[in-house]
């Protein structure tokens, strides 16, 4: 049984951290936009996929690995940077939404929520949001109070509006994977 259990924990800490390379990597899909500090990228692609492919603890761990690595240095965040004042700069409150979004699309896996394309669609979207309302919320209380954000409407311009396209893609990409990956085990 020891052996067992063994093997079992090995195998989830090598699933885990193939899943932090695998964030690290799509980190570095970057794609800067000259009015926002907030680059696009495929982190929250990756994230939807450890939230299907892992249970929820491991989940939630391993976005938590992949935070502490960027945190330590590592060049694991958007665009290679790694450090704590990155996750305590502007995107930060995207990073820790990204807890919340795993949280969220594993929790509704576990209760069968991701059934079908729309459904799954729909809970993906709902993550980006909790990912939206976590990056907005902080990037308000760090400069709000610098001047540089006055009113809801910059705000929203320079923290969701132009991650809504992306998003809403990496959305139908992850759904439609999931969905033909379960056809293609039915037979």
């Amino acid at each position: 049984m020891e052996k067992v259990l063994s093997v079992f924990k090995a195998k989830s800490i090598l699933t885990s951290l193939g899943f932090v390379i695998l964030l690290a990597l799509l980190s570095q899909v970057k794609v800067p936009l000259p009015f926002t500090p907030v680059p696009l990228t495929l982190q929250t692609l990756g994230l939807l996929f450890i939230a299907y492919y892992l249970t929820l603890p491991l989940a939630l761990g391993t976005v938590a690995l992949y935070l502490i690595l960027g945190a330590m240095g590592l060049p694991f965040f958007a665009g290679g940077k790694g450090g704590l004042l990155i996750l305590s700069g502007p995107t930060g409150g995207y990073l820790i939404g990204f807890f919340f979004m795993v949280y969220f699309v594993s929790f509704a896996k576990e209760r069968g929520l991701l059934n079908n394309p729309v459904s799954t669609f729909l809970v993906a979207l709902l993550g980006h949001l909790l990912v939206y309302l976590f990056g907005t919320l902080w990037f308000l209380a760090g400069y709000s109070q610098q001047g540089l954000v006055n009113i809801l409407k910059e705000l929203l311009v320079l923290t969701v509006i132009p991650f809504v396209p992306s998003d809403l893609m990496k959305c139908a990409l992850f759904s439609a994977f999931i969905f033909t990956e379960k056809k293609l085990k039915r037979g």
